[in-house]
This record gives C-alpha cells, structure tokens and sequence, in this order.
C-alpha cells in the first residue's frame, strides 16, 4: 500500500511549495524519472496505469520520500523551530530551507556539478511529451525562466521564493517574510540538514557514486 500524503487542494498554490531541488536529486537521472517525481503532488490517488511506468515509479518515489522525511525526528525538530506565527507552513519552509543548504554544500552531495545537474534537469523536464496536469507545463516553464533550482543558494533568493509563495496564496499568511526563520537559526537548521540528508540519500538515492560520499562505509 502506498504511504497517502495530504496534499493542498489547490494545485496552483501547491507548484510553489514543492522542494524541487532535493526531490530531483533522489530521481534516477531518467528524464521520465524526473518528471514523476516533479508531478507526484500534482496527482492524486491510484496513478498505476495513468502514466507510463517509469513516470508512475517516479511518482511513487516521490511520495515514498515524502512519508520519510515527513516522519523523520530530524525535519520534526526543525519544524519546532518555526515561529508560532508561521507554523501552519512549517513544513514548506523547512523545504526550502533543506534546499537552501543542499545548494550551498552540493559538492558534498553529488558527483555532478550543480550547473551540469539543473541543465539536466531544466532539460529533461522541458523536453517531455507525455500527457500531464494542466499546471505542470506552466510551472515548468516558469522554473526554467526564472531559474529557481539555483536561487535557492543565497539568503536573497530564499527571500524572493518566500516572497513569491506567498503572493500566490489566497490566505492572508507571514511567508513573505519567512527568511526571518533562516537567519534565526540558520547554524541549527544547517545541522539539522546535515544529519538528515544522507539518510534520505542512503535510502532514495538511487546513483552508488553519490550514496558513497554521504556513506563512506557503504
């Protein structure tokens, strides 16, 4: 039985949410691969037989990864951190914040440079001819436009994705000025991410050349 997530009701407000960045490094590398994991929040229940199998097993993927990091006492503590204003969005700022500190300490991560890596992606995602959401085209290009893989690495650019979260949310919300929770605990939360990546990676990430920086021993 797959792990059910609740998911916004809103697919517009949700293609802003996602944490992009770590969901396409625990892919396979496949364009296809990619492209499930970048629409799992964008379907719903069963997708066995709605896409092609290796875009169903991404999606599932996805979702698997999710469940994880979900329940994992690490992103739990984090979430605590969160103000109590901003709380209802905890989980979304932790991802971003988690993208956030893969960007800066890639190298520690991936094999791939991160230039080489978002091309690809940008790529693959754009390239596809597969039959998707009504929002996920228009998401994709503009991801692509704006480069939002790679604002995630400055303390501005976090600025900017908050910002642009929340002006597309219809409830009255703090989040455009969530970078607060970054700069109030950034050491914390860069620990707190150090310690829970590499178990995401040993456990999704399918490439044996990335597993074995963050698990010397594997």
């Amino acid at each position: 039985m797959e792990c059910q997530l609740s998911v916004w009701s809103d697919p517009e407000d949700l293609s802003l949410f996602m944490n992009y960045l770590a969901h396409m490094v625990c892919s396979n590398d496949s364009p296809a691969s990619m492209l499930g994991n970048f629409i799992a929040d964008f379907v719903k229940g069963n997708v066995e037989g709605r896409f092609p199998r290796e875009v169903v097993e991404g999606i599932r993927h996805h979702r698997k990864a999710d469940c994880f990091t979900d329940s994992h006492a690490v992103f739990g503590a984090s979430r605590r951190l969160i103000s109590s204003s901003r709380r209802r969005y905890a989980g979304v700022i932790i991802d971003v914040l988690y993208d956030h500190f893969l960007t800066i300490s890639w190298d520690r991560y991936c094999s791939t440079g991160l230039d080489e890596f978002v091309g690809k992606v940008y790529e693959n995602l754009g390239s596809h001819r597969i039959s998707v959401p009504p929002p996920v085209p228009m998401v994709i290009e503009k991801m692509v436009r704006e480069d939002w893989l790679r604002r995630y690495g400055t303390v501005e650019g976090i600025d900017r994705t908050f910002r642009r979260i929340s002006g597309r949310l219809r409830r009255e919300n703090t989040l455009n000025t969530a970078v607060e929770e970054l700069e109030r605990n950034y050491v914390l939360l860069q620990d707190h991410f150090h310690c829970f990546f590499p178990q995401l990676m040993a456990r999704f990430r399918t490439r044996e050349q990335d597993v074995a920086r963050v698990l010397p021993g594997r």
